[in-house]
C-alpha cells in the first residue's frame, strides 16, 4: 500500500468478512495511492527525471482506473475514511488546477518571445556604427 499522506489517524483493521464491505475499502485504497501520486508529482513534476544518475527509477505505467461495480452502500466503518479522502482529493484538485494555471501563463510568456529559426520580418544589422 502507498504511503499514507492525510489518513494516518485511520487505523487499519483486518479485512471485513463481508465482501461488500472489502470491495468498499479496496476502492478506498486505489483512491488514496491515486491521491498519493498526484501529490508526488506536484511535488517533484520531473519524478523519476529528476532522480541521480546512480539511483535510476523507472516512471509507473499510466492506466486508466475503472472502478468495480459495487453491491451496496458505504459501509458505515469506512465513512471517515471516505470523508477524509474526500478532503484530500479536493486539495490536491485544487494545487493541480494553480500549477495548470501555471504552466499556462508561462507557455503565453514563452510564445511571446520572437523565434530565431524563422523571423517573420527583416533583421537589420549595423555594422557601420
Amino acid at each position: 500500500m502507498a504511503e499514507q499522506v492525510y489518513w494516518d489517524d485511520d487505523p487499519r483493521t483486518e479485512e471485513p468478512e463481508d465482501p461488500a464491505a472489502a470491495a468498499w475499502l479496496l476502492v478506498l485504497d486505489v483512491l488514496e495511492m491515486a491521491v498519493t501520486a498526484a501529490e508526488r508529482t506536484l511535488n517533484d513534476p520531473l519524478g523519476p527525471l529528476s532522480a541521480p544518475l546512480h539511483q535510476p527509477e523507472s516512471a509507473l505505467p499510466v492506466q486508466r482506473w475503472s472502478p468495480p461495480a459495487l453491491s451496496g452502500p458505504l459501509p458505515p466503518e469506512a465513512r471517515r475514511r471516505a470523508m477524509a479522502l474526500s478532503a484530500a482529493q479536493e486539495r490536491v484538485a485544487k494545487r493541480l488546477e494553480a500549477a495548470k494555471q501555471d504552466v499556462s501563463r508561462q507557455l503565453h510568456a514563452l510564445s511571446t518571445v520572437p523565434s530565431l529559426s524563422s523571423p517573420s520580418r527583416a533583421v537589420y544589422l549595423d555594422v557601420q556604427g
